[in-house]
């Protein structure tokens, strides 16, 4: 609730959280879980580190000596009895599509919309333990989980920072600490992009989540919104019949440059439908995934019952009579589904496309599509 004070914010109501802190300045919160005890074994984080496709790296190195390197996951389960006794650091990325209690778990920061979340990413560390000063381009609250973690942030932050050279890591060259906590478990820390800060652990056994919100950079919009512009737009030109004569010949006049302009703006999809579909579809659009090749395309059965993968984002916009479902980069009409019936949709772990036929007629293609990409899979757990 908006309005209501929230334990996780120190107090603050969400509406207040976001007025005087997003994006604005850092909070620390005391006991933000009070009580927590951590339902993440390490050994569960290191097993699921060594298998094919989870996100997982590990960093060596200490703030002091600068001698940073960085591991790439699966890694073989013997990779941890040879790691050092201090200062290194696994780091584990989507945990909430891995931990069943995960996607309940971040409920808590339900405040923000899903389409600015990013992940929640586990670190594990020895004592001394870090990834080096940094600044970040998200929103981070940083929850201690077990153990304790030394934060250190630099006000004001530099003009133009510098980062070591030659390291897959953005760490910085100089970090002057102003301000400096000690996170216990419970205890969490939220800070905006921008902030330069030095997290380390103090603990054999620490364990950080961080659960961050990404915005997308105006660059990556405009370079998409042009792809699919190109993609629709045909190969006329630019037209002036009944032109006036002009006096001189060398300059563009005033209402060739109008013309050209309308030209662009209606080219670019500069009417509200056109733009709210694309970033519909900007936001849920997957990273690539070519079908297998060796493999005959699955056909979608509509009575069989698929389960989404959790990587797959699913939102929706739009008023009564004009709503759409966006999943997986497709827009899908849904003026038939009330508000509660779209949040549904966007929340179930698995869906029968017969189920929904009669109010989304336009699923069917778009399950196929992610079918035949592996997006989605044949439910074999239950049936619906």
């Amino acid at each position: 609730m908006p309005r209501q004070p929230d334990p996780l914010l120190g107090g603050l109501t969400p509406a207040q959280f976001l007025r005087d802190y997003w994006q604005q300045r850092p909070l620390l919160v005391r006991a933000a879980v009070p009580d927590f005890v951590n339902p993440i074994p390490a050994d569960e984080l290191a097993g699921l580190a060594c298998e094919p496709g989870v996100r997982a790296r590990l960093v060596l190195g200490h703030p002091e000596r600068k001698d940073w390197r960085v591991e790439y996951g699966p890694f073989d389960p013997k990779r941890f009895a040879e790691l050092p006794a201090t200062a290194w650091t696994l780091l584990v990325s989507e945990l909430e599509q891995y931990w069943d209690d995960g996607p309940d778990w971040l409920h808590r920061f339900d405040f923000i919309p899903h389409w600015r979340r990013d992940d929640l990413m586990v670190s594990y560390a020895a004592r001394e333990g870090s990834v080096g000063p940094h600044i970040d381009a998200y929103d981070v609250f940083l929850f201690q989980a077990q153990g304790r973690r030394r934060w250190q942030i630099q006000e004001p932050p530099p003009k133009s920072p510098i980062c070591l050279p030659a390291l897959p890591l953005a760490i910085l060259r100089s970090f002057d600490a102003s301000r400096e906590w000690v996170l216990e478990p419970g205890d969490m820390l939220y800070l905006p992009p921008g902030v330069p800060h030095l997290g380390m652990s103090l603990d054999d056994d620490c364990m950080t989540w961080s659960i961050g919100f990404r915005a997308p950079s105006w660059r990556d919009l405009l370079a998409a919104l042009l792809e699919d512009r190109l993609a629709v737009t045909g190969p006329e030109l630019f037209a002036d019949p009944g032109r006036s004569p002009v006096e001189r010949a060398r300059e563009i006049g005033a209402e060739d440059l109008a013309a050209l302009r309308a030209g662009l703006l209606t080219h670019l999809g500069a009417n509200t439908k056109d733009l709210d579909r694309f970033l519909g579809e900007f936001l849920t659009r997957p990273p690539d995934r070519e079908p297998d090749a060796e493999e005959p395309p699955a056909t979608l059965d509509p009575a069989q019952r698929y389960r989404f993968d959790p990587a797959l984002r699913r939102f929706w916009s739009g008023n009564a009579g004009d709503r759409t479902l966006y999943l997986g980069g497709h827009a899908v009409p849904a003026a038939a589904l009330t508000i509660p019936e779209v949040d549904e949709f966007c929340a179930l772990p698995a869906i029968t496309p017969r189920v929904w036929a009669d109010r989304l007629p336009q699923l069917a293609s778009t399950l196929q599509d992610l079918l035949t990409h592996g997006w989605i899979e044949v439910d074999t757990e239950q049936a619906r």
